[in-house]
Protein backbone atom coordinates (compact mmCIF):
# COMPACT_ATOMS: atom_id res chain seq x y z
CA UNK A 1 0.00 0.00 0.00
CA UNK A 2 1.02 3.37 0.13
CA UNK A 3 2.91 5.86 2.76
CA UNK A 4 1.64 7.78 4.99
CA UNK A 5 3.33 10.11 8.33
CA UNK A 6 -0.15 11.56 9.86
CA UNK A 7 1.47 14.18 12.83
CA UNK A 8 -0.28 14.74 15.98
CA UNK A 9 0.22 18.33 16.46
CA UNK A 10 3.11 21.07 17.22
CA UNK A 11 4.08 23.63 14.74
CA UNK A 12 7.33 24.00 11.85
CA UNK A 13 9.73 23.95 14.32
CA UNK A 14 8.85 21.11 16.95
CA UNK A 15 8.42 19.00 13.76
CA UNK A 16 11.05 19.92 11.99
CA UNK A 17 12.27 16.22 12.32
CA UNK A 18 9.51 14.33 11.19
CA UNK A 19 9.66 16.66 8.19
CA UNK A 20 12.78 15.79 7.34
CA UNK A 21 12.00 12.35 8.00
CA UNK A 22 8.92 12.49 5.63
CA UNK A 23 11.50 13.80 2.54
CA UNK A 24 13.73 10.83 3.24
CA UNK A 25 10.75 8.53 2.44
CA UNK A 26 10.28 9.99 -1.01
CA UNK A 27 11.29 7.51 -3.80
CA UNK A 28 12.73 9.28 -6.78
CA UNK A 29 15.31 12.21 -7.42
CA UNK A 30 12.67 14.86 -7.56
CA UNK A 31 10.88 16.34 -4.37
CA UNK A 32 7.68 17.86 -5.15
CA UNK A 33 5.68 18.98 -2.65
CA UNK A 34 2.18 20.30 -2.87
CA UNK A 35 0.67 21.84 0.60
CA UNK A 36 -2.97 21.26 0.71
CA UNK A 37 -4.19 24.54 2.68
CA UNK A 38 -8.24 23.94 2.65
CA UNK A 39 -8.01 23.55 6.53
CA UNK A 40 -7.16 27.21 7.42
CA UNK A 41 -9.08 28.64 4.70
CA UNK A 42 -5.67 29.29 2.67
CA UNK A 43 -3.93 30.97 5.01
CA UNK A 44 -1.12 33.33 3.77
CA UNK A 45 1.34 33.20 6.39
CA UNK A 46 0.59 29.27 6.40
CA UNK A 47 1.86 28.98 3.61
CA UNK A 48 4.74 31.16 3.02
CA UNK A 49 5.87 29.43 6.11
CA UNK A 50 5.46 25.91 4.48
CA UNK A 51 7.41 26.89 1.46
CA UNK A 52 10.10 28.27 3.39
CA UNK A 53 10.64 25.08 5.75
CA UNK A 54 10.08 22.54 2.99
CA UNK A 55 12.34 24.38 0.57
CA UNK A 56 15.51 25.08 2.57
CA UNK A 57 14.85 20.72 2.70
CA UNK A 58 15.34 20.54 -0.77
CA UNK A 59 11.28 20.40 -1.78
CA UNK A 60 9.96 22.36 -4.88
CA UNK A 61 6.84 23.38 -3.04
CA UNK A 62 3.42 24.55 -4.82
CA UNK A 63 0.11 24.79 -2.95
CA UNK A 64 -3.36 24.45 -3.46
CA UNK A 65 -5.71 26.73 -2.45
CA UNK A 66 -9.44 25.43 -3.07
CA UNK A 67 -10.99 28.16 -1.19
CA UNK A 68 -9.08 31.20 -2.26
CA UNK A 69 -7.91 30.21 -5.68
CA UNK A 70 -9.91 28.50 -8.94
CA UNK A 71 -9.21 25.51 -10.44
CA UNK A 72 -10.16 23.38 -13.45
CA UNK A 73 -10.40 19.35 -12.47
CA UNK A 74 -7.87 18.55 -14.98
CA UNK A 75 -5.77 21.35 -13.32
CA UNK A 76 -6.21 19.87 -9.78
CA UNK A 77 -5.45 16.41 -11.24
CA UNK A 78 -1.62 17.37 -12.26
CA UNK A 79 -0.92 19.19 -9.44
CA UNK A 80 -2.12 16.24 -7.43
CA UNK A 81 0.16 13.86 -10.23
CA UNK A 82 3.18 15.95 -9.72
CA UNK A 83 3.54 15.74 -6.44
CA UNK A 84 6.28 13.83 -4.41
CA UNK A 85 4.74 14.38 -1.01
CA UNK A 86 1.29 15.76 -0.26
CA UNK A 87 1.37 17.64 2.93
CA UNK A 88 -2.33 18.74 4.20
CA UNK A 89 -2.33 21.52 6.47
CA UNK A 90 -4.08 21.92 10.19
CA UNK A 91 -7.11 23.78 10.66
CA UNK A 92 -10.74 23.00 10.10
CA UNK A 93 -11.36 19.32 9.41
CA UNK A 94 -14.70 18.80 8.68
CA UNK A 95 -15.05 22.18 6.00
CA UNK A 96 -11.66 21.01 4.97
CA UNK A 97 -13.20 17.33 3.90
CA UNK A 98 -16.80 18.73 2.83
CA UNK A 99 -14.80 21.52 0.08
CA UNK A 100 -12.70 18.33 -0.82
CA UNK A 101 -15.65 16.21 -2.00
CA UNK A 102 -17.38 19.59 -4.00
CA UNK A 103 -13.85 19.03 -5.99
CA UNK A 104 -13.36 15.37 -5.86
CA UNK A 105 -10.04 15.44 -4.28
CA UNK A 106 -11.11 12.82 -1.96
CA UNK A 107 -11.03 10.21 -4.57
CA UNK A 108 -7.60 11.39 -6.30
CA UNK A 109 -5.62 11.18 -2.66
CA UNK A 110 -7.52 7.70 -2.45
CA UNK A 111 -5.43 6.74 -5.96
CA UNK A 112 -2.44 8.44 -4.76
CA UNK A 113 -2.83 5.92 -1.74
CA UNK A 114 -3.50 2.95 -3.50
CA UNK A 115 -0.72 3.46 -6.38
CA UNK A 116 1.67 4.66 -3.68
CA UNK A 117 2.83 7.52 -5.67
CA UNK A 118 3.24 9.94 -3.25
CA UNK A 119 4.09 10.59 0.48
CA UNK A 120 0.44 11.48 1.89
CA UNK A 121 1.47 13.88 5.68
CA UNK A 122 -0.27 15.98 7.43
CA UNK A 123 -0.76 17.53 10.51
CA UNK A 124 -3.93 17.70 13.11
CA UNK A 125 -6.84 17.98 10.98
CA UNK A 126 -3.94 17.07 8.32
CA UNK A 127 -3.66 14.17 10.50
CA UNK A 128 -7.64 13.08 10.91
CA UNK A 129 -8.39 13.06 7.48
CA UNK A 130 -6.33 9.61 6.27
CA UNK A 131 -8.34 7.45 9.05
CA UNK A 132 -12.09 6.58 10.15
CA UNK A 133 -13.13 9.67 11.89
CA UNK A 134 -11.30 11.66 14.13
CA UNK A 135 -11.55 14.17 17.44
CA UNK A 136 -11.81 17.62 16.19
CA UNK A 137 -12.57 21.12 17.49
CA UNK A 138 -14.23 21.93 14.18
CA UNK A 139 -17.46 24.88 13.94
CA UNK A 140 -19.78 22.51 12.03
CA UNK A 141 -19.26 18.80 14.52
CA UNK A 142 -21.91 18.46 16.69
CA UNK A 143 -20.51 18.83 20.44
CA UNK A 144 -22.42 16.46 23.06
CA UNK A 145 -23.05 18.58 26.30
CA UNK A 146 -20.20 19.52 28.52
CA UNK A 147 -17.72 18.82 26.05
CA UNK A 148 -15.56 20.90 23.86
CA UNK A 149 -15.02 17.96 21.10
CA UNK A 150 -16.99 16.28 18.48
CA UNK A 151 -16.23 13.61 16.03
CA UNK A 152 -15.45 14.59 12.57
CA UNK A 153 -16.87 11.26 10.38
CA UNK A 154 -16.54 9.80 6.71
CA UNK A 155 -13.02 10.86 6.46
CA UNK A 156 -10.81 9.18 4.11
CA UNK A 157 -10.44 5.83 5.69
CA UNK A 158 -6.66 4.55 4.75
CA UNK A 159 -7.22 2.73 8.31
CA UNK A 160 -10.32 2.26 10.02
CA UNK A 161 -9.25 4.30 13.74
CA UNK A 162 -10.79 6.95 15.64
CA UNK A 163 -8.27 9.16 15.76
CA UNK A 164 -6.93 11.75 18.42
CA UNK A 165 -4.04 14.36 18.04
CA UNK A 166 -3.31 17.05 20.23
CA UNK A 167 -4.04 14.13 22.87
CA UNK A 168 -2.74 15.49 26.03
CA UNK A 169 -5.30 18.37 25.79
CA UNK A 170 -7.68 15.89 25.03
CA UNK A 171 -7.91 13.17 27.56
CA UNK A 172 -11.05 13.17 29.78
CA UNK A 173 -13.12 14.54 26.53
CA UNK A 174 -11.84 12.07 24.01
CA UNK A 175 -12.48 9.14 26.19
CA UNK A 176 -15.92 10.14 26.57
CA UNK A 177 -16.18 10.48 23.20
CA UNK A 178 -15.06 6.88 22.30
CA UNK A 179 -17.93 5.71 24.16
CA UNK A 180 -19.81 6.52 20.91
CA UNK A 181 -17.29 4.38 18.47
CA UNK A 182 -16.80 0.89 18.07
CA UNK A 183 -13.71 0.54 16.50
CA UNK A 184 -10.24 0.96 17.55
CA UNK A 185 -8.60 4.30 18.44
CA UNK A 186 -5.02 6.16 18.50
CA UNK A 187 -4.26 9.25 20.29
CA UNK A 188 -1.12 10.87 19.73
CA UNK A 189 0.54 13.49 22.04
CA UNK A 190 2.36 16.63 20.17
CA UNK A 191 5.00 15.85 17.80
CA UNK A 192 4.65 12.48 17.53
CA UNK A 193 3.45 10.68 14.06
CA UNK A 194 1.73 7.20 13.09
CA UNK A 195 3.40 6.69 9.89
CA UNK A 196 2.68 3.92 7.29
CA UNK A 197 5.76 2.27 5.09
CA UNK A 198 4.32 0.09 2.88
CA UNK A 199 2.75 -1.87 4.60
CA UNK A 200 4.53 -1.79 7.75
CA UNK A 201 2.89 0.66 10.51
CA UNK A 202 5.31 2.40 13.15
CA UNK A 203 4.96 5.83 15.44
CA UNK A 204 7.51 7.98 15.78
CA UNK A 205 8.57 10.96 17.81
CA UNK A 206 10.74 14.70 18.04
CA UNK A 207 10.65 14.87 21.84
CA UNK A 208 11.94 12.31 24.25
CA UNK A 209 8.77 12.56 26.70
CA UNK A 210 6.18 12.38 23.79
CA UNK A 211 3.54 9.39 24.14
CA UNK A 212 1.15 7.41 21.97
CA UNK A 213 -1.42 5.42 22.97
CA UNK A 214 -3.72 2.64 21.05
CA UNK A 215 -7.28 1.84 22.29
CA UNK A 216 -8.19 -1.38 21.66
CA UNK A 217 -12.23 -2.33 21.41
CA UNK A 218 -13.15 -5.84 23.09
CA UNK A 219 -16.25 -6.63 24.80
CA UNK A 220 -18.14 -3.05 24.46
CA UNK A 221 -14.96 -1.58 25.95
CA UNK A 222 -11.90 0.55 24.70
CA UNK A 223 -8.52 -0.84 26.61
CA UNK A 224 -6.02 2.13 26.54
CA UNK A 225 -2.44 0.88 26.05
CA UNK A 226 0.67 3.13 25.60
CA UNK A 227 3.20 1.90 22.86
CA UNK A 228 6.83 2.13 21.54
CA UNK A 229 7.87 4.85 19.32
CA UNK A 230 11.07 5.42 17.71
CA UNK A 231 13.01 8.40 18.42
CA UNK A 232 13.83 10.15 15.49
CA UNK A 233 16.27 12.82 16.74
CA UNK A 234 19.49 10.20 15.34
CA UNK A 235 17.65 9.54 12.57
CA UNK A 236 17.49 12.89 11.50
CA UNK A 237 20.93 14.18 12.65
CA UNK A 238 19.22 15.99 16.02
CA UNK A 239 20.09 14.75 19.12
CA UNK A 240 19.91 16.38 22.18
Amino acid sequence: MGRIIAISSGDLQSTAPINEYAVKLVKGNTKNLLFISTASHDAGGYIESMTQVFGELGCQVRALKLTTGSYTPEEIKEMVSWADIIYVGGGDTIFMMNTWKQYGLDKLLKEVYEKDTAVLMGISAGAICWFDCGCTDSELAVIRDGLKYGWANDMLKMHSYAFCPHYEDRVEQFAALLEEKQIDAIALESDTAFVEENGKLYYVKCREDAKVFVFNYRDGSHEKQEIETENIFAVCGKDK
